[in-house]
This record gives structure tokens, C-alpha cells and sequence, in this order.
């Protein structure tokens, strides 16, 4: 099922042409602390990091796990000092955190694996939210939610009016800093 649903993110956002290192997931889910749905798996070998129209920026876990780590914590203290304006659904004990970061926009919105049930990462769905704290879920998978994202079947409040584009594209993460890279 995962990879029909790739096939379909394929047909709306092209891979890039590079090849990507293997990933020893393994490795990653222990420094992680828990297991990963292997739809992200599956969509990080095929794409790697990057960022869909410099807009959405998607975390590989498994370039920097010290950094990763650093993201989730730097993340959920952040969302705590927002405590009140947080889904009961979220759980921000620490230790117990229920939300794992995985996106970003350039304009500080994150976009969230809810790890619910935590034993069961396939059944695990996105929960996204804006600067300002306002939240949305949607109800599938992260692969599933780029299809309808790109194919510009969902919209979320903090998405900007033209985006995506006509046709939308993806860089690695070291396609974007080449690019980006003035010297």
C-alpha cells in the first residue's frame, strides 16, 4: 500500500535525479527511541531530505540524528511555552511526547507525525500547525498528506496562494544549499 501511494506522489512531484546514501533505519529508530512508519522510510530513500519549492522544508532523520534530536526538543519547548493554545491531544510531557516533527516552513509552521497509538507507526497520521498556534489534522498518512497537498487537493491555512505551483518540484537538501550557496 505505501508504495502505491508513493507511485501516486511520483506522478505530482518528481524525485530528484541523484542518488541518496542507504539508511541504516535501525540505527536511526534506536537513537530515535521509537519505530518510524515505513511510509516515511519508503519516501526518504526515494527523496531523501529537501524541500518541496523552497517552501516545505522535510526532515531525514537519519542525516543528523544529534540534530534531529535538537529539533524535536527545541520544538516541544517551544510548543509548551504555548501550552494553553495546544489539541488536548497532544501529549508534551517530556519523556512522553506524542508529536514528532518532520516538516517546516520558511515561515515557522511544523508539520507533525501524532505518534497515536505509538506501538502501531503505520496508523500514526499529520497534525500541522501555524506560527500563531492554529492546528489542523489530517487524518492519514505523511505521504498520503503530500499527494493531497501538491496535487492541490488540500489546503492548509498557513499555505501561501501559490503554493504549490503549476508544477511542483523537490530538492535534496544539498541541492537547495548548492543553490543557495553564494560562494
Amino acid at each position: 500500500m505505501v508504495s502505491s501511494v508513493l507511485d501516486r506522489l511520483k506522478s505530482v512531484l518528481p524525485p530528484p535525479e541523484v542518488s541518496l546514501d542507504p539508511v541504516d533505519w535501525a540505527a536511526v529508530e534506536q537513537a530515535l527511541g521509537l519505530r518510524l512508519p515505513s511510509y516515511y522510510k519508503e519516501f526518504m530513500d526515494t527523496y531523501g531530505g529537501g524541500t518541496i519549492e523552497d517552501f516545505l522544508i522535510i526532515y531525514r532523520f537519519a542525516d543528523n540524528i544529534e540534530g534531529t534530536l535538537e529539533i524535536w526538543r527545541s520544538e516541544m519547548r517551544r510548543v509548551r511555552y504555548f501550552w494553553d493554545e495546544v489539541p488536548e491531544w497532544a501529549t508534551l510531557e517530556e519523556g512522553r511526547e506524542n508529536i514528532l516533527p518532520w516538516a517546516n516552513t520558511i515561515d515557522d509552521d511544523v508539520c507533525y507525525l501524532l505518534m497515536e497509538p505509538r506501538e502501531d507507526p503505520e496508523q500514526w497520521c499529520v497534525v500541522s500547525r501555524d506560527e500563531d498556534m492554529e492546528w489542523s489534522v489530517f487524518e492519514g498518512s505523511m505521504v498520503e498528506f503530500l499527494v493531497e497537498v501538491v496535487s492541490g487537493r488540500r489546503r492548509e491555512p498557513w499555505m501561501p496562494r501559490d503554493f504549490p505551483g503549476d508544477s511542483p518540484w523537490f530538492k535534496t537538501t544539498a541541492q537547495y544549499l548548492a543553490d543557495t550557496d553564494p560562494g
